[in-house]
């Protein structure tokens, strides 16, 4: 299987990871490998791990975390990776607040380390069986050490989401997209929108194409565009308890 990791965009989508009920605990895994060999050699590998635990019904646990790397001929093409810890609670059957750290580095972006300590709340607009809105809102402290001579980054920025979901029996379509502009200047801002299309072939084993927009108004100056654009896809194996 191969695919085209989108760990750089710059924002961890965690709020699609986990979507339907769960009892207890959830883990999902998603590898791919790319070899070429030829006129030139390239070795791709990525994995993500996702889960969930459960420690009441009103308090959950999330663990996600990832690897990608792409070499050509021994030398990095890319380098990246990620871990984000979430924690929910349960306010009201119609919202959760929100608590995550997260670190990672980018090598597209040129950022060595990012890092991302927020909270906030996340409304059910909609909560039917086949169709979902929620909406949330919080605030994060963002911090990038970057792999050029410039000086780093400590901002904070508002972070809010739109995640809607529609169910088809074996079909899932899901859209997350977040805004999140710098507290003290709102012209600069970043937004993400992922388009994600999942097929789900039996119990433990789904089929996942993802469409990513990024969008850095004020990127760094060593930065050439203000989009980046990825299609991603792969097989998540699932663990339900």
């Amino acid at each position: 299987m191969t695919s085209q990791s989108a760990y750089f965009q710059g924002v961890i989508n965690s709020e699609k990871l986990f979507n339907q009920q769960v009892d207890q605990f959830y883990f999902v895994i998603s590898p791919t490998v790319d070899f070429q060999k030829g006129n030139s050699d390239v070795f791709e590998a990525s994995v993500q791990l996702s889960s969930l635990y459960k420690l009441t019904d009103k308090h959950w646990l999330k663990l996600t975390g990832g690897v990608d790397m792409i070499q050509e001929n021994g030398l990095d093409v890319s380098n990246d990776k990620f871990l984000q810890f979430r924690h929910t609670f349960s306010l009201t059957p119609r919202s959760h607040t929100f608590t995550f750290y997260q670190l990672q580095n980018s090598f597209t972006l040129g950022v060595k380390k990012r890092q991302l300590i927020g909270s906030g709340v996340r409304f059910k607009v909609i909560k039917k069986e086949i169709i979902r809105l929620d909406f949330g809102v919080g605030v994060m402290n963002e911090i990038e050490v970057y792999n050029y001579d410039i000086q780093d980054e400590n901002k904070f920025r508002v972070t809010s989401m739109l995640v809607f979901k529609q169910t088809f029996e074996a079909v899932a379509i899901k859209n997350v997209a977040y805004f999140q502009p710098n507290i003290t200047r709102w012209s600069d801002f970043r937004l993400l929108n992922e388009f994600d299309f999942t097929f789900e072939i039996n119990e433990w084993l789904e089929y996942e194409v993802n469409y990513i927009v990024r969008f850095d108004n004020e990127k760094p100056d060593f930065l050439e565009e203000q989009i980046d654009q990825y299609i991603t896809s792969g097989f998540n194996i699932k663990f339900n308890k």
